[in-house]
C-alpha cells in the first residue's frame, strides 16, 4: 500500500501544526502544576505506573522492603486516596499493581526532572515540581509524535485533504483532546502513539520486511503489552494486514514463510520487552507469571457491560464521543474500498470493544467519557477517513449537512471538555438526569447536583435508638499532643477545647479523617457510622467553601457516595459549628473496600477543625 499522493501538499502538514499548537497551548494555559494532591500529574493510576522509577533510581528499593519512603510521599504529596498501587506479594515484597511499560516511557523525563530538581534546590524525591513538569512536557512530546504518525499512516491511503480533516475530527472531536492536552500522563496517550507506530511499521514491513522494521515492530508490540496486557490484541493488525480472501491469505503466508528469520525477529523482540516484566515478577513475586491485580479484578466474559460502555450516560463512549459514530459507519466504506486493511482493523475493533466491556469497573474510574477506547482511535481513524473521503465526493446537499454535524460534534466535545476540567461534568458519577440539566451550562446548581449518581439519596439517614446498637470508636482526636494525628497544622490560637485544634493546610485539597478497609472493622451491612466534629471559619462559608464526604470505595470507584456542602448548612462564621452525620453501611462488595471520610476544600482560606469522633454502631443480636 503506497501513498496515493505523489507530491503531497501542505494541508495535512498545516493541520498537524495547528493541532499541536492547540494541544500544547491548552496544556500550558491550564497548567495545574500541583504537586500536593490528587489533581497533580503523578497521582492516582499514574502514581502507580510511575512508582517504579523513584523506587529504582532514588530509593534502590523496587520491592518496597522499607515502606517508610512510600509513606513519606503519601504524607507529603497526597497523590492518592488510599494506597492501592502495590500489594504485598507471596514472596514478601510489595508488587506493583500496574505493569512497568509506562515507567519505561516516563524514564527519560524522570531523569531530566531529577537533574533539574538537584540543580534548582527542589526535593529530589521523584514528585517535586521539576518531576511533574518534566513528565507533563514529555507526555506532550508523546502526543506530538502520535499526531505526526497519525498523519503518516493516513496518507498511505488517503489524500491530503481527507487526511487533514480526519486528523481534526480525531484530535478535536473526541476525548483524545482531553486525554492528551490535560490527562496526557495516563496510559491512553502513550498507547495511541504506540498504535500509530505499530500501524506505520506494519505498512513498512509489508512493503519491505527489513530487519530494522521487524525489530521495531516487535519492540512496539512488546511495549504495548507491558503497558496493558490486554493490548496483546494489537498483534491482529500485522497478522491480518493485507488479508481479505483465500488468495490474499495464501500470499500472506508465502511472505511470512519467505521472511521467516525476520518474523522470528519480531517474536523475539516482543519476548525481549515482555521478559522485563517477567523478570520483575520472578524476583519480587517469586513466580514468572503473576496476577498483580486484586483477585476480583478480572475480565468477565463476554462483554456483559457492552450497552453501558457504548450508551450509558455514566460513561458511554458514543454518548460523550458521538464523533465515533461516523467511524463505525465508515467501516462499511472501508470494506468496499480498502479490503486489504479492512479485516485487520475491523476485527481488532470488535475484539477491543468486547475486552473493554468485560472489565467489572467498566467506567474505568475518573475520566471524560470512555477513556479505555481512546488508544484505538489510531485504528478507527481509517474508517473515519474512508467516510470523509466518500462524503467530500458527494453533492452539496449531502456534504454540507453532514460536515455541519461533524463541526457541531467538535464544538460539543471542546465545550464538554471545558465542563469536565471545571468540574461541571463529574468524572465518575454522571447520570442522564444530570447530563441533560448541565447540557450547555457554564455553572452547576444544587438542583442539578441532586441528579448525580448517589447524590439523589443523600440526606440525613435516621439511625434507631443508641441502646439498640453496640458502640465502637473508630477514631477520636482533639489534636492534643498525646492524641491520634491525621494531617494539617496544630493550632493554639483558635481552639474549641483543650490546647489545640487543627488548621487545615491551605495547600491540601483533601483532609482525610478516616480511610480504612471495611474488613479491618467489624462493620456489616446495616451497621451505622456516626461522624461528629466541629468546624470554624473566619469568613462566610460561601467565600470559604468545602464539602464533608463519606463514601465506600471499591477498586478506586465510589459507591454510596454522600457529601454535604459547608455553605449550605447555615453555619455561622467566627463560631464553632457542630456537624453530626450518620451513614448506614451498604451492601459490601469486597472486604478490601474502603470506608473513606474526608473534608474536601474548594478555597484556600483557613479552616479549623476540632474534636473529631468517628463511631461504629452495630445492631445488637436479638434475644
Amino acid at each position: 500500500m503506497t501513498n496515493p499522493v505523489s507530491n503531497p501538499g501542505k494541508r495535512s502538514l498545516l493541520a498537524f501544526y495547528l493541532l499541536v499548537a492547540v494541544v500544547v497551548a491548552s496544556r500550558l494555559t491550564f497548567p495545574r502544576w500541583l504537586t500536593y494532591d490528587v489533581l497533580s500529574i503523578l497521582s492516582w493510576d499514574v502514581f502507580g505506573y510511575y512508582l517504579y522509577l523513584p523506587a529504582t533510581f532514588i530509593h534502590h528499593d523496587l520491592g518496597i522492603s522499607d515502606f517508610s519512603w512510600v509513606q513519606q510521599i503519601l504524607d507529603t504529596y497526597h497523590p492518592t486516596n488510599g494506597f492501592y498501587q502495590a500489594y504485598m506479594g507471596p514472596a514478601g515484597h510489595y508488587v506493583m499493581k500496574y505493569p512497568m511499560g509506562l515507567a519505561i516511557l516516563y524514564a527519560p523525563f524522570f531523569l531530566i526532572g531529577h537533574l533539574f530538581a538537584g540543580m534548582m534546590g527542589f526535593q529530589a524525591d521523584g514528585f517535586s515540581l521539576p518531576y511533574q513538569i518534566s513528565v507533563a512536557m514529555g507526555c506532550l512530546l508523546i502526543t506530538i509524535a502520535g499526531i505526526w504518525f497519525l498523519r503518516k499512516i493516513l496518507l498511505t491511503c488517503f489524500s491530503e485533504g481527507v487526511t487533514a480533516l480526519t486528523m481534526v475530527l480525531v484530535v478535536l472531536g473526541t476525548n483524545y483532546f482531553e486525554l492528551t492536552a490535560y490527562d496526557g500522563a495516563l496510559v491512553h496517550n502513550a498507547l495511541f502513539t504506540i498504535y500509530t507506530l505499530i500501524i506505520w511499521f506494519t505498512i513498512r514491513w509489508h512493503e519491505t520486511p527489513t530487519w530494522r522494521t521487524s525489530l521495531l515492530l516487535g519492540l512496539l508490540i512488546g511495549l504495548a503489552v507491558i503497558i496493558r496486557p490486554t493490548e496483546i490484541i494489537c498483534v491482529l493488525i500485522p497478522l491480518l494486514w493485507g488479508v481479505w480472501d483465500k488468495k490474499s491469505m495464501q500470499k500472506k503466508w508465502e511472505r511470512v514463510t519467505g521472511h521467516g528469520s525476520r518474523v522470528t525477529g519480531i517474536i523475539l523482540a516482543i519476548f525481549l520487552v515482555g521478559s522485563l516484566q517477567l523478570i520483575y515478577w520472578k524476583v519480587y513475586a517469586g513466580t514468572w507469571l503473576y496476577y498483580s491485580y486484586e483477585p476480583n479484578e478480572k475480565l468477565q466474559w463476554i462483554a456483559p457491560w457492552l450497552w453501558q460502555v457504548l450508551f450509558s450516560f455514566k460513561k458511554g463512549w458514543l454518548v460523550y464521543t458521538p464523533m465515533m459514530v461516523f467511524s463505525l459507519i465508515g467501516f462499511y466504506r472501508l470494506g468496499n474500498r480498502y479490503r486489504q486493511i479492512f479485516y485487520a482493523l475491523f476485527l481488532f475493533t470488535v475484539a477491543n470493544i468486547l475486552i473493554v466491556a468485560s472489565w467489572p469497573t467498566w467506567w474505568y474510574g475518573g475520566s471524560f467519557g470512555q477513556r479505555a477506547m481512546m488508544q484505538s482511535y489510531a485504528v478507527l481513524a481509517f474508517p473515519l477517513a474512508a467516510l470523509v473521503q466518500w462524503l467530500l465526493a458527494r453533492n452539496i446537499w449531502i456534504k454540507v449537512p453532514l460536515l455541519l454535524v461533524m463541526f457541531l460534534f467538535i464544538l460539543l466535545n471542546l465545550f464538554q471538555t471545558w465542563q469536565y476540567m471545571n468540574f461541571l461534568i463529574h468524572p465518575s458519577l454522571m447520570t442522564s438526569g444530570y447530563y441533560w440539566r448541565m447540557f450547555g451550562k457554564t455553572k452547576t446548581d444544587n438542583v442539578a447536583k441532586g441528579f448525580l449518581e448517589g447524590y439523589k439519596e443523600a440526606g440525613w439517614e435516621a439511625m434507631g435508638p443508641e441502646e439498640e446498637y453496640n458502640r465502637k470508636v473508630l477514631f477520636q482526636s482533639g489534636f492534643e499532643p498525646d492524641e491520634p494525628w491525621i494531617s494539617g497544622i496544630r493550632e493554639d490560637s483558635i481552639v474549641r477545647s483543650g490546647s489545640y485544634s487543627c488548621r487545615l493546610d491551605p495547600n491540601e485539597v483533601f483532609f482525610t479523617v478516616l480511610d480504612r478497609k471495611i474488613g479491618e472493622t467489624t462493620a456489616t451491612p446495616g451497621s451505622w457510622v456516626r461522624v461528629t466534629f466541629w468546624l470554624y471559619s473566619p469568613y462566610l462559608y460561601k467565600y470559604n467553601s468545602g464539602n464533608f464526604v463519606i463514601t465506600m470505595n471499591h477498586q478506586d470507584s465510589n459507591y454510596k457516595y454522600r457529601f454535604l456542602k459547608f455553605e449550605e448548612e447555615g453555619w455561622i462564621p467566627l463560631k464553632w459549628n457542630k456537624l453530626v452525620y450518620t451513614y448506614q453501611i451498604p451492601s459490601i462488595e469486597d472486604p478490601n473496600d474502603r470506608l473513606q471520610i474526608y473534608l474536601w476544600r474548594e478555597s484556600h482560606s483557613n479552616l479549623y477543625v476540632d474534636d473529631i469522633t468517628v463511631e461504629l454502631f452495630e445492631p445488637k443480636d436479638e434475644e
